[in-house]
């Protein structure tokens, strides 16, 4: 019987921390979209891809390098892409991209990757990147439009052609 209180009791100690430790992860993220935000990217998304693209193009641009530095923190921790935004802010031109199609100027690639994020993630499952829940919702209510958006191109193959 004391055992079992005893086992009670510690299974009852790890849940309220791992309840206390998810909300603090939850409070760490903060939300980034705006409705303008998503209503931009939805309505302006190539034009938005067109831009960043032709940026890329010049590898030497700083836009260039911003961009490709952006990725890279992405890639060692998800979670850190805030803090990097923060330390490095986007070159004038994107911000003026960003802003030009509905986006936060100083935030708009980050908003593109959680809207990225947040549509694979209510199409297949948690995935490895902190999202706030009011910008899961915002995602949510324009899905079918963001889905469609960012379904994969298919590539043809030469049995495809045949």
């Amino acid at each position: 019987m004391t055992k079992n209180s005893i086992t009670a009791g510690l299974l009852l100690v790890v849940f309220t921390m791992t309840g206390l430790y998810a909300q603090t992860q939850t409070s760490q993220v903060k939300p980034i979209l705006t409705e303008k935000a998503v209503k931009g990217f939805i309505k302006n998304h190539d034009k938005l891809l067109e831009g960043i693209n032709a940026f890329q193009n010049d590898e030497n641009s700083t836009e260039a390098q911003w961009v490709e530095a952006f990725r890279d923190a992405l890639g060692e921790d998800t979670n850190q892409a805030a803090a990097f935004l923060k330390k490095n802010p986007a070159p004038k031109k994107l911000q003026a991209l960003f802003r030009k199609y509905g986006l936060d100027g100083k935030t708009g690639l980050l908003q593109i990757t959680v809207i990225a994020y947040a549509v694979l993630n209510s199409e297949y499952g948690a995935i490895p990147f902190g999202i706030h829940p009011d910008d899961l919702k915002l995602v949510q209510k324009y899905h079918a439009e963001m889905s469609e958006l960012l379904k994969p191109i298919p590539i043809e193959t030469e049995s495809d052609s045949k």
